[in-house]
């Protein structure tokens, strides 16, 4: 890639974060005032084993995946999993290691846990670091999920997939193409995991063609006639 392509990239996917980002109090305001976050009492900055736990098994549930929810005995092995791996965090890693590193050994070990894929440990450090602030100074060092919204957003509507090789849906974090990736957006914005504010835009937007109300229709090249004006 030519370094005016980068400049130029650069500039794209700056500028689209930075239109979402405008609306960033909102968008947390849901999130805080959703109803798993309030039913389910997690606590901001508790780095207690309960507080992670609760939005632990909150993702082995159906609303976090696309294909069929794991079997109880799948689910509760997962949850004697995630003890041994919160114990692991505690009294090796964060002990042990620091940024990228600590945040890379947080991730290798989540993601040998069973049902719980690539994207599903990246998603889930996302909310305890970033949204949830319990071991916030990893934030810088979060990945950003790849989703098929976020994806859609910066392959498709963005037209940034023809000059960066985007990564596909659940690819490893630690793989070279992702890491080339992640660091691309690490020269652009820190953190990094704000891109994941794109899923709003695919989420909210582009399900519904709203593109005539859509934060990002300035920059948007794929466009569609809003269910609105038909």
């Amino acid at each position: 890639m030519s370094s005016e392509v980068r400049v130029m990239l650069h500039k794209v996917l700056g500028k689209a974060l930075s239109l979402v980002l405008d609306h960033k109090n909102e968008l947390d305001n849901d999130l805080y005032a959703g109803v798993h976050f309030k039913v389910l009492g997690i606590r901001m900055g508790d780095d207690s084993r309960e507080n992670l736990k609760k939005w632990f098994i909150l993702a082995l549930g159906p609303g976090w995946r696309a294909g069929p929810v794991p079997s109880l005995e799948k689910r509760q092995e997962a949850i004697r999993e995630f003890d041994k791996w919160y114990d692991d965090v505690k009294l090796r890693i964060l002990n042990k290691y620091s940024e990228q590193r600590a945040l890379d050994e947080m991730y290798k070990t989540i993601d040998k846990i069973p049902t719980i894929g690539p994207k599903t440990a990246g998603v889930l450090l996302r909310d305890w670091i970033y949204h949830f602030k319990i071991w916030s100074e990893l934030k810088n060092y979060l990945y950003l999920p790849i989703d098929r919204h976020v994806r859609n957003i910066i392959v498709n509507k963005l037209k940034a997939g023809e000059e960066i090789e985007v990564p596909k849906v659940g690819e490893d974090y630690l793989k070279d193409r992702n890491q080339d990736f992640q660091k691309e957006l690490d020269e652009i914005h820190k953190p990094r995991v704000e891109f994941d504010y794109f899923w709003t835009i695919g989420n909210k937007f582009c399900s519904y063609n709203l593109c005539d109300i859509c934060w990002l229709n300035s920059l948007c090249k794929q466009k569609e006639t809003s269910y609105l004006y038909i």
